[in-house]
């Protein structure tokens, strides 16, 4: 045994931008190789079979910080070394209101950069608490409309300027998609290339996830149907289907952008489907009492579009993206 950090002999390689490579135990694995044993954790999530219905849940909440944006985040910063936009030991800065904080503070403290997360005072406490366990800076500022100055993406973006920090942003860069699509897309292909998959439905936050696994499927397979899910009036749904804004609130967090933003491809997406808050809550409950599946909030309206392409459709066999677990939420839902 040593104590030796990977990271410190240069053991972690990258490759360049998001290519492609194997790990060993990892279907089609990360497009880098990371010889760290906390980052190489990450992905290789199991496909789970749905106790009672023809879907199959890619559980991409078994990741180190119970999320797929781990995937997003090491991804992200690999990525921007290598392209010589992130120097060696400098300050990362993140907006986020929910998981994409942990996963960044995960990654920054095995890659060797400070960080710093700007959150809205709403966020997820459990979710917050991964940044601070990870030795982060968390600083969490009042919840205020999108066109107010001290918008929490607007403060990230000013402290990441002050700093000379790498204000990360996964919500307009095009990066974002292209992690998935050279990372969960063919990890997830591996998995269904033989199981007569329809439909891929995913929730759509930032958009990367949903249209990066897209884009890579339409690549192997393109009479699989891929499905994003959205909150209820979101302008994300409103943009894809060319219908106008409107100013609007939801209750999940992950879900519902007031923009759609570079991170989105809608060419990689077939179809939008908007849930209600109450319905995925719903869902979300009752998938833990009555299956033993405890899902996130986004999770549930994840599923409720996906058992309900099975009802409507015998042949249906749809495999629903999982991004995280009830734990997260149990705050927060009258109930749990």
């Amino acid at each position: 045994m040593t104590d030796a950090d990977p990271l410190a002999d240069g053991n972690l390689t990258t490759a360049e931008g998001v290519g492609s490579a194997d790990r060993a135990g990892k279907a089609d694995g990360p497009p880098f190789p990371m010889a760290d044993p906390v980052l190489g954790q990450i992905g290789g999530t199991p496909l789970v079979p749905h106790p009672a219905d023809d879907v199959l849940c890619k559980m991409e909440r078994q990741s180190p910080t119970l999320s797929h944006k781990d995937r997003l985040a090491v991804g992200m910063l690999l990525a921007l070394k290598d392209r010589g936009e992130l120097a060696d030991g400098q300050r990362v800065v993140e907006a986020s209101s929910g998981n994409m904080a942990g996963g960044v503070a995960l990654a920054c403290n095995r890659l060797g950069h400070p960080c710093t997360i700007v959150s809205p005072e709403t966020a997820s406490p459990i979710k917050m608490g991964f940044v601070r366990a990870l030795g982060a800076e968390l600083i969490q500022v009042p919840a205020v409309p999108h066109d107010d100055e001290d918008y929490y993406q607007k403060q990230a973006a000013r402290r990441a300027d002050d700093a000379d920090a790498l204000y990360l942003n996964q919500y307009e860069r095009a990066l974002n998609r292209e992690v998935h699509a050279a990372w969960t897309g063919p990890e997830l292909w591996a998995q269904i290339e033989d199981r007569e998959v329809s439909h891929v439905v995913a929730a759509t936050g930032s958009g990367g996830t949903i249209s990066g696994i897209g884009a890579y499927l339409s690549t192997q397979d393109d009479s699989i149907r891929i499905v994003g899910v959205d909150a209820e009036h979101s302008n994300v749904s409103r943009d894809f289907y060319g219908q106008e804004r409107e100013e609007y609130e939801t209750e999940i967090e992950g879900l519902g952008q007031y923009r759609t933003t570079e991170a989105i491809e809608f060419d990689a997406i077939d179809e939008m489907v908007s849930v209600a808050d109450d319905d995925a809550v719903a869902r979300a409950k009752s998938e833990a009492a009555d299956h033993g599946l405890l899902l996130g909030l986004s999770s549930g309206a994840v599923l409720e579009v996906a058992r309900s392409i099975t009802a409507e459709d015998d042949d249906a066999r749809v495999v629903a993206v999982v991004h995280d677990g009830a734990e997260q939420y149990f705050h927060q839902v009258e109930g749990w």
